[in-house]
């Protein structure tokens, strides 16, 4: 069903990537680490691959579909491991000014 050349392709493809952006953000609300961000991308698309071939019975040998998987993946990772530097990177609020608990 993946492919360019029919609507229900099309949207099925748009759905995958649009996927892979809300994953990013779920990335950045359970992980919160970049360097774990493409381990766990990888494991999720792992899933999918397995789910995948037990729902159709067999292994998935469309290349339209790995190319979707690979895209999806690639975006899934980046994004999310580049909104994770972003908390990472934060400055630590320090106060000069000192504390009393008067």
């Amino acid at each position: 069903i993946l492919g360019f050349s029919t609507p229900p392709g099309r949207l099925s493809m748009m759905a995958f990537i649009l996927n892979a952006l809300t994953c990013a953000l779920g990335l950045l609300y359970f992980i919160r680490r970049g360097k774990q961000c493409l381990d766990f991308t990888v494991t999720v698309h792992f899933f999918h691959l397995l789910g995948c071939w037990i729902y159709n019975s067999r292994f998935p040998w469309a290349l339209p579909w790995w190319l979707v998987q690979v895209v999806c993946t690639a975006l899934m990772a980046a994004i999310g491991e580049y909104l994770c530097m972003r908390i990472e990177l934060r400055e630590i609020p320090l106060s000069s000014a000192p504390k009393s608990n008067v």
